[in-house]
């Protein structure tokens, strides 16, 4: 393999990391350490409960808010990723999620379940060495509900 192909494949590689690790701190709820993968100016676009992209800081708030008391699974998969530059790059991920919560009292979103599969469509930028989301788009196909759970006294 060339040297050129081998650069562009741990390129490739440390963005499937870096998704690996947005993934992992969404579901550890580790707010800080999912900042800290974005770029200063980054964006992120929920379509589904969102007019417009909203800068990193609130789309941080707006997960944690929504994920409070809850448990979710996240899943990544079959990305295609594209080299748009050596310091930026594109790429698309199939996603599942399934998220729990206990009670109405938690989360932003008054849910008992979701379970929810689609599309992340990103965009990376390469700072001093290391690879940062600049935005990203989640694009649900399907999301099904489960409504939160009711107590009786």
């Amino acid at each position: 393999m060339e040297s050129s192909a081998a650069s562009r494949l741990w390129e490739i590689e440390e963005i499937r990391r870096l998704k690996a690790r947005y993934f992992r701190c969404v579901d550890t709820q580790d707010w800080i350490g999912l900042a800290a993968l974005f770029t200063t100016d980054a964006t992120m676009f929920f379509p589904e409960s969102q007019d417009a992209p909203v800068n990193a800081r609130d789309g941080i708030a707006f997960i944690s808010g929504a994920l409070r008391g809850g448990v979710s699974i996240h899943h990544g998969h079959m990305e295609e990723i594209e080299m748009t530059s050596p310091t930026s790059a594109r790429g698309i991920w199939a996603m599942v999620d399934r998220i729990f919560w206990a009670d109405a009292s938690a989360g932003t979103l008054g849910l008992g379940g979701l379970r929810g599969s689609g599309h992340y469509r990103d965009e990376y930028r390469k700072i001093t060495d290391r690879w940062l989301i600049q935005s990203f788009r989640l694009s649900r196909l399907r999301a099904s509900t489960q409504p939160a759970p009711t107590s009786v006294i």
